[in-house]
């Protein structure tokens, strides 16, 4: 199977054949090497789809993050699309940072919760820092007062999901 391909054609209103590609990689480390290059396609569509499989494969699978965890931290700081992005903030939590790069990843996803039009994307940061800190409790007098500000200003959406997280913290 050519992952690329498969991810390719249509438009982002659709995820395409993004389940047979989860299939298709499995836990198989050289699949998701390769599933990992279509996270940098030209073609937005690719990207999309890519992010979406990864995050769907390491839902039980998260060991094979580790080997891409380097190429994903650059990711998260240089992504633009609302789509990539949404399922980078879901992968992030996913993979052992230390407590400066942990650091480093929750301004990013703040930044994006500042300047982001998505509200997917919003939440899937403010769900990731909340995970982060489960691990990095440092961050949680910044997430608390970054939850009590999106429940005040932000949609429902994101009212809803600031609310369930203060009540776990």
């Amino acid at each position: 199977m050519d992952i690329r391909e498969v991810l390719s054609g249509g438009d982002l209103r659709s995820v395409g054949h993004v389940d047979a590609v989860v299939e298709f990689v499995g836990n198989d480390p050289d699949r998701f090497s390769e599933l990992m290059t279509c996270s940098t396609d030209d073609r937005p569509v690719v990207r999309m789809r890519s992010a979406d499989a990864m995050e769907k494969v390491t839902r039980h699978h998260p060991e094979l993050l580790q080997a891409h965890q380097s190429s994903l931290f650059q990711q998260l700081q240089i992504a633009t699309q609302q789509e990539v992005r949404w399922h980078l903030a879901q992968l992030m939590p996913r993979m052992t940072w230390t407590e400066e790069e942990a650091a480093d990843i929750a301004h990013v996803l703040s930044d994006w919760i500042d300047t982001e039009t998505s509200n997917i994307v919003i939440v899937n940061a403010l769900q990731a820092i909340f995970d982060l800190s489960a691990v990095h409790p440092r961050f949680r007098d910044e997430l608390k007062a970054l939850l009590e500000s999106q429940f005040e200003t932000g949609s429902p959406a994101v009212k809803s999901r600031s609310k369930k997280l203060l009540q776990k913290l």
